[in-house]
């Protein structure tokens, strides 16, 4: 610690870990085998890690996309699972 004037100038404490990040669906439709996200991945903010089949259109879309820098320590969801709006289908270690 050091002293100036009147105030104690304290280095900052370590930065605490980060929250482990949930990663939900923004649409409903069935998981698809397409690109799912593994556990262990390394992965950038904007990453699909879900591919859904849409109930509208059928096509395949990025269902669930990460919203971190991060790895995957967790998928909640296998191909041909359904999954609604606001599931959580993965959960990121943010870096």
């Amino acid at each position: 610690m050091v002293l100036f004037g009147l105030a104690a100038l304290v280095p900052p404490p370590a930065t605490a870990q980060q929250a482990n990040v949930l990663v939900r669906v923004v649409i409903s439709g069935e998981v698809l085998p397409l690109q799912l996200a593994k556990v262990g991945q390394a992965v950038r903010q904007g990453d699909p890690l879900v591919f859904l089949r849409g109930t509208s259109s059928g096509a395949a879309v990025p269902g669930a996309v990460a919203s971190v820098d991060g790895q995957v320590v967790q998928v909640m969801v296998r191909p041909g699972d359904r999954v609604n709006i606001g599931d959580v289908v993965a959960v990121i270690q943010p870096k």
